[in-house]
C-alpha cells in the first residue's frame, strides 16, 4: 500500500500517458541464445537481502544521495520498483538504470518517477518525474542481457534540476572485471524497498551463460540484495558507475550480474542529452 500511496502522490493523472523510448548508440542486433531468464520488474518478490548487503544509514548524505529508487507501472502487471543513479551529462537530469526496468518484453512502462535517497517514506529531495526513456537498442529489439542499461531523463521538481539537487555520478567504461564495487540499491521482497542498502564487492569474471550473446558477456559480483535492487549502480573508484544490476540467478542468491560497460554502452552515455 505504501508504494502506491507514494505513486499517487508523485505523478499526476496526465503522466499516464506514453513516455517517449528514444534509442541510442549500437546496432540492433538480436541476441544469437536466450540462456538467460533476465527477471522482469517484479513488485515486490524475488529474494530477501541477507548478510553481504548493508543498510546504508544516511541515505541522504552527500555520498549516497545520488541514488535513489524507481518508481513505475507496467500496463500488464501494475507498479513495481527498481533503483537508480544520477549521472552528470549536459541536461543535469539523467539517471541511469537497468533497461529492464523501463521497457520489458516490448512493452514500455508509464508514470516513472525518481526519488533520491528515499528512505522508509522520506523523500528529502522530493520526486523527479520521468519525461523521457533512453535504451540502447540491443536491448530494445532483443532484450540482450549484455545490454540491458536504460538512462531516464526527469523533469526538475520544486527544487531545481536533479543533478543540481543531489549532485551527479561520473560514469567509466573498458575497466577490469575484476575492479573493486560499491553496489546500491532499493532490495525488495522481505525490505519491500523501504531501504537503501549496499555491497562492498569486486567482479568475478565472467557470466559463461551470456558467451552466446552478441556483446561482451556480462559480470558477476558478491552481493545478495533482492529483486527491486535492479538498476542500482555499480561504482568503482567511489565516484564512477561502471555497471548496473541486472539479474541474479535463484540458485545464487548471492551473486548479481551488470552488462559489462564496454565500449558501445561507453558510447551510449557519452550520447546522452
Amino acid at each position: 500500500m505504501l508504494l502506491a500511496a507514494v505513486l499517487a502522490l508523485a505523478l499526476p493523472a496526465a503522466s499516464a500517458s506514453a513516455i517517449p523510448v528514444i534509442e541510442v548508440g549500437g546496432s540492433a542486433s538480436r541476441r544469437a541464445a536466450a540462456p538467460v531468464a533476465v527477471p522482469g520488474r517484479a513488485p515486490l518478490g524475488g529474494r530477501t537481502a541477507s548478510a553481504s548487503s548493508l543498510r546504508v544509514l544516511d541515505a541522504s548524505d552527500a555520498a549516497t544521495r545520488t541514488n535513489g529508487k524507481i518508481l513505475g507501472v507496467d500496463p500488464k502487471e501494475g507498479t513495481y520498483t527498481c533503483s537508480g543513479t544520477a549521472i552528470n551529462t549536459p541536461s543535469r537530469s539523467m539517471v541511469l538504470t537497468a533497461g529492464h526496468c523501463v521497457v520489458l518484453e516490448g512493452i514500455a512502462a508509464t508514470r516513472i518517477a525518481f526519488v533520491p535517497a528515499y528512505d522508509h517514506g522520506d523523500r528529502p529531495f522530493g520526486i523527479f518525474n520521468v519525461t523521457a526513456v533512453y535504451v540502447m537498442p540491443q536491448w530494445r529489439h532483443g532484450e540482450n542481457p549484455d545490454f540491458d542499461v536504460a538512462a531516464l531523463k526527469v523533469a526538475p521538481n520544486h527544487l531545481g534540476d536533479l543533478t543540481d539537487v543531489v549532485g551527479a555520478r561520473g560514469f567509466a567504461s573498458s575497466r577490469a572485471r575484476s575492479a573493486d564495487f560499491d553496489i546500491y540499491g532499493y532490495p525488495a521482497a522481505a525490505l519491500r524497498g523501504e531501504e537503501m542498502r549496499s555491497c562492498r564487492a569486486h567482479g568475478l569474471g565472467s557470466d559463461p551463460l551470456t558467451f552466446a550473446f552478441l556483446g561482451p558477456p556480462t559480470i558477476p559480483s558478491a552481493c545478495d540484495m533482492a529483486a527491486g535492487s535492479s538498476g542500482g549502480g555499480w561504482l568503482v573508484d567511489g565516484t564512477y558507475v561502471d555497471g548496473v544490476t541486472s539479474y541474479g540467478y535463484a540458485n545464487r542468491p548471492d551473486l548479481l550480474y551488470s552488462p559489462y560497460f564496454g565500449p558501445a554502452i561507453g558510447v551510449f552515455l557519452k550520447d546522452l542529452p
